[in-house]
């Protein structure tokens, strides 16, 4: 595996191996260099080996911190699977993932542990992972696989499965189109657990010899200290959060920050013109999903740079927009179906037969978007997104950006609400962008009246304090339906 030989080339160079790998954004928070970070690795690789069968699934349950990077890297450099869940995850939901992984091994906290005692023969405490022995060196064997859970915003989640060649190729695409080096330092905030997360905050920065900056989670009073003052050149976030940061306090500089990105969601134009006008810097945004990997990069010093727009492929992703029924390719402009091909691409689901590429070993996105004349994608909505009323079919996307547009909403959805076995009613979900002011239904009618088509106003409008997200940012569509 590229990346465990990249690992070990850092930690052999004098240059790099005295520099640090991952620094904890805690009170006494720990740091490790990459000559120590290699070291960890290679002991609780060797531990791994000594306790678990070759090709044995292990899921990791830790939160961010250090142990994080050691736990997963070891695993593979183990031959094992490693299979990150997020540290917050309910006991039913673990072991209900233990079971349809056939999991051997626990990497995590007490709690987690104690959860799937039963259920597997090893639990690794996550408080013992550097106290491990570093006299002895991991049989070198094939590197694992990677599994991780896909979004589940529209439905169940399922387990998808990434080779360690995949894990290799998404690394590589990254330093390549978004830069990362040596000397960059990288706030990470979103969970490593998903695959934003660890792509931005793991593979990516451990191949190009990066520093991270750990965060447990969004805490903005961190966030903006690090920006501020901790040397921070690369900040992968998510959009909800880049908002938090344009409505909390004063405009101050950012003077070492040379990138900052948006993936997870769509970032709303208001939140990029927002950002700039505070703290004078462009938001980025990436494409990509639990399946293929991050895939494009809208790199605000292109020339062609997009707002709107996700950017560019990356080098050997090819990209192409069909005819979601004839599936004939659209011309640049021309919405269709989005569709994927590139080396990080996922080998399928977990336990599921059915093939997950067409004929030309594209994978079907879901999303609907377009390539524009310079060859930048541009995500416009999502195919299952697409709800019917009375014979007529509404983006909610388009409806979405709109409510997001009107002075007193923060954060918006629109689902399908069902009248009947035929019938389907829109719901507009809003949050307030005001404590002190929120939205009036029949105004956010109003507005919407004046803008849209009258079949895509949704009937109902609801307000609520806060969508349910998950913690890369994504809405979880499903909650809305169900509640």
């Amino acid at each position: 595996m590229e990346l465990l030989d990249r690992l070990n080339d850092h930690a052999r160079s004098t240059d790099a191996g005295p520099r640090v790998a991952y620094r904890e954004l805690t009170p006494g928070g720990r740091s490790l260099s990459y000559d120590e970070l290699a070291t960890q690795v290679s002991a609780f690789a060797n531990h791994l080996q000594s306790q678990v069968a070759f090709g044995a699934t292990v899921i990791l349950c830790i939160a961010n911190q250090i142990e994080y990077p050691v736990a997963l890297l070891g695993t593979l450099a183990a031959g094992c699977n490693v299979f990150p869940v997020s540290a917050e995850i309910a006991e039913p939901e673990l072991r209900a993932l233990a079971q349809e992984a056939v999991a051997g091994a626990i990497v995590g906290s007490a709690r987690a542990c104690r959860a799937l005692g039963d259920l597997v023969t090893v639990q690794i405490d996550a408080t013992a992972i550097l106290k491990l022995s570093k006299n002895t060196i991991a049989q070198s064997v094939p590197a694992g696989d990677l599994l991780l859970c896909s979004s589940g915003t529209t439905a169940r989640p399922k387990i998808v499965v990434r080779t360690a060649a995949s894990v290799d190729a998404v690394s590589a695409g990254m330093c390549a189109a978004i830069g990362f080096g040596p000397a960059d330092r990288v706030l990470s905030i979103v969970p490593l657990c998903h695959s934003y997360g660890l792509e931005h905050g793991l593979l990516a920065p451990v191949r190009a010899g990066s520093t991270v900056h750990l965060c447990p989670g969004l805490d903005l009073a961190t966030v903006e200290r690090e920006l501020t003052a901790g040397g921070i050149t690369l900040f992968p976030s998510v959009p909800s959060a880049f908002d938090m940061m344009c409505q909390v306090g004063a405009p101050h500089p950012l003077p070492t920050l040379r990138k900052a990105y948006a993936a997870g969601a769509p970032l709303p134009r208001a939140v990029f013109d927002a950002f700039e006008q505070k703290f004078g810097v462009r938001i980025g945004q990436l494409y990509g999903a639990t399946e293929i990997g991050s895939v494009t990069f809208a790199d605000p010093a292109d020339p062609h740079f997009d707002p709107a727009g996700v950017g560019r492929p990356y080098d050997d992703v090819r990209v192409r927009v069909v005819d979601p029924d004839t599936r004939a390719q659209r011309p640049p402009g021309e919405d269709g179906e989005v569709l994927i091909s590139a080396p990080s691409m996922f080998r399928g689901y977990l336990h599921d037969a059915a093939p997950a590429f067409d004929g030309d070993g594209f994978f079907s996105t879901g999303d609907l978007g377009h390539l524009d004349t310079h060859g930048n994608l541009v995500i416009t909505g999502r195919l299952k997104l697409l709800i019917e009323v009375g014979g007529l079919k509404v983006n909610v996307v388009e409806v979405e950006n709109l409510l997001a547009q009107h002075p007193d909403v923060a954060d918006a959805a629109v689902v399908a609400v069902r009248v009947s076995q035929t019938v389907s009613r829109l719901k507009a979900v809003v949050t307030p962008r005001h404590a002190d002011r929120p939205p009036i239904p029949d105004d956010v009618r109003r507005f919407l009246r004046q803008r849209l088509t009258p079949y895509k106003v949704p009937r109902v409008v609801e307000v609520r304090p806060s969508l349910p997200r998950s913690p890369s940012g994504k809405l979880l569509r499903r909650l809305l339906e169900e509640s």
